[in-house]
């Protein structure tokens, strides 16, 4: 395992843990004096959970191996909204999940010849 996957996984469970205490957060923070961006919250934390997750675990090479666990994570996030009380379900966030997972896929080629060299210079390996 090379030194990029373990900083992946690393930044992939920080960023679980705050998406998680925001979307469960009562108050969560908004942008101030800019309109609602939940949707595009949506899609953009989720490209970055499948980009994160794409270096975190090379070694699979099935790239739904990686996506089905992050579309099933915001399926839960939805559902424990539910049970909050003070949030609610919203099938538009899923599907902003998911359009975030699905670009992360189709620029996925692209994405990654611009980051492993990077990785490759700064860790040794991408």
């Amino acid at each position: 395992m090379t030194l990029a996957s373990h900083i992946a996984k690393f930044l992939l469970l920080l960023a679980i843990g705050f998406i998680l205490w925001v979307a469960l957060s009562a108050n969560p923070p908004r942008a101030g004096g800019l309109f609602d961006l939940d949707k595009l919250n949506h899609f953009g934390a989720f490209f970055v959970l499948a980009a994160l997750t794409d270096y975190a675990f090379l070694q699979a090479n099935v790239i739904w191996q990686k996506l089905a666990p992050l579309l099933c994570f915001g399926l839960s996030i939805e559902v424990m909204q539910y049970g909050v009380g003070y949030r609610y379900f919203e099938w538009l966030d899923l599907i902003a999940d998911a359009a975030g997972l699905l670009c992360f896929l189709a620029v996925k080629g692209r994405f990654r010849s611009i980051f492993d060299p990077l990785m490759h210079k700064y860790f040794g390996a991408a």
